[in-house]
């Protein structure tokens, strides 16, 4: 129960993160509303205490004309000047205009006819000027109907205060529960539109996850199978020129699980991932396509190949882990101009691969470059 009075009090429907991610918002829009508000008051205030020179019914209420003038006049300075420095500062702003609307309302209720509808304007419209919970609603009318009381107790005659007290206290219950929902609605508006937008920031995060799920390889972040298949798929369609293609397989993978164990070999193969990197620093396109085979697509002439190979050997050779030291790789690459069409380029690039492999454990891994 106590729960359902807190949210019916502070509209807490959602959770307290969303409350806070708009807040802000909020505070930037009443501070907009407080400086339309108490503009348009203050000229209609002063427009008041003018026709105090000129119509007796206005004399009588000067001083509240006055009160209210001074209060909007506050709560101008306060909303262009102080509020976007401190933010809390736009609860007295917003109740500053509040009570200038409201007991100037009550007031001038005392003295001009019709005053039921006066006083019932007052009390429906003050609620609906700033997004703000039911529960600063009622300190609002409560503290209202506090000043009209201890004023108006001794400047009105006893006929006309219960009656202008027992409409306040009618009418600012009414005014309660109208503000209650339209400002509910209103901030709910705000809470979901920041929803959606985290919503929108999830689902594209989602979007990159699922992405990166499908199209790379989970323990060494290159691109995996399907996304070279799909690259593969378009140059086979449209080779574009100056393409070059190495294909690589690690030396000795099976015979370090067998001797140290997967964690070895996982090693070995995160490690050649890691060497490729570094060795083809502008390339986007290094697949790992098997268990310890790789691929790198790229555009550029055999003598940048060849020095990215190079740069290779050196960094495999150096590379240093937890249970291997240095790491062994046979590649072969093709060019473009040597091939009419992409698939005959992959092939031939692979068959060059499996051949510096087979010279590899021929010399055990004395000669290390290879191009056919």
């Amino acid at each position: 129960m106590l729960e359902r009075i807190k949210h019916f009090l502070l509209y807490r429907t959602s959770s307290e993160s969303n409350y806070q991610a708009v807040r802000m918002q909020i505070m930037e829009e009443n501070r907009i509303f407080a400086i339309r508000w108490s503009a348009v008051q203050m000229l209609y205030w002063g427009y008041c205490l003018f026709m105090t020179t000129r119509e007796p019914d206005f004399l009588m209420c000067r001083n509240i004309y006055i009160m209210a003038l001074a209060l909007c006049a506050a709560a101008l300075f306060l909303a262009v000047f102080a509020v976007p420095k401190a933010s809390w500062l736009i609860i007295p702003t917003c109740l500053a205009v509040d009570i200038a609307l409201l007991g100037a309302g009550i007031g001038i209720a005392r003295f001009l006819a019709p005053k039921t509808i006066i006083i019932f304007a007052s009390v429906l419209i003050v609620p609906a000027f700033f997004i703000s919970n039911t529960l600063s609603t009622i300190l609002l009318f409560i503290l209202n109907a506090a000043v009209f009381a201890a004023i108006g107790k001794n400047s009105m005659e006893a006929g006309a205060y219960r009656w202008t007290l027992t409409n306040l206290i009618i009418f600012s219950s009414v005014g309660i529960a109208f503000g209650y929902f339209i400002n509910k609605a209103r901030y709910e508006r705000y809470v979901y539109s920041e929803f959606a937008v985290q919503l929108a920031e999830s689902n594209a995060e989602l979007v990159k996850l699922q992405t990166r799920y499908a199209y790379y390889d989970q323990m060494t972040g290159l691109q995996n199978r399907r996304a070279f298949k799909e690259k593969t798929d378009q140059f086979m369609e449209c080779m574009p020129s100056g393409c070059c293609v190495v294909m690589a397989d690690i030396n000795g993978l099976k015979k370090m699980n067998d001797r140290f164990g997967h964690h070895a070999g996982d090693e070995l193969i995160t490690g050649t991932a890691q060497c490729l990197q570094q060795s083809f620093p502008d390339v986007e396109s290094i697949y790992r396509i098997g268990g310890d085979e790789f691929c790198v697509i790229m555009t550029g002439t055999t003598d940048r190949v060849e020095e990215c190979l190079k740069q290779l050997e050196n960094a495999a050779g150096r590379w240093k882990g937890e249970y291997v030291s240095g790491i062994s790789v046979s590649y072969g690459f093709a060019a473009d101009k040597e091939f009419d069409d992409f698939d005959s380029m992959l092939k031939a690039a692979d068959q060059r691969m499996y051949a510096f492999k087979r010279n590899f454990y021929i010399t055990s891994g004395n000669d290390r470059r290879h191009r056919q």
